[in-house]
């Protein structure tokens, strides 16, 4: 029998032997605050942190969908943003 190793398992496996600390608890607590950033910025139209922290494919999705929130005129529900559901990985 033939057993494989899914891709986030060989990915930690990889992390593991990089650094010896590693720990996916923090990995997660960090995840969670980076992607909290990054998508604030994004419903905000900061394309100037976008490009700072993005690039290829993800960065150009992101500008496309601010210049069409723009030409289309979206205003937001609500002016504070909303949380949203923690990662998991």
């Amino acid at each position: 029998m033939v057993y494989t190793e899914t891709s986030c398992a060989k990915a930690i496996k990889n992390m593991e032997a990089y650094d010896p600390y590693f720990d996916l608890n923090d990995l997660e607590v960090e995840v969670t605050e980076i992607f909290k950033e990054f998508y604030c910025n994004f419903l905000s139209g900061n394309l100037e942190f976008l490009e700072t922290v993005s690039g290829g494919p993800a960065l150009a999705i992101c500008k496309t969908e601010i210049k069409r929130r723009a030409k289309e005129q979206w205003e937001y529900k609500y002016e504070d943003l909303l949380d949203y559901q923690p990662a998991v990985f």
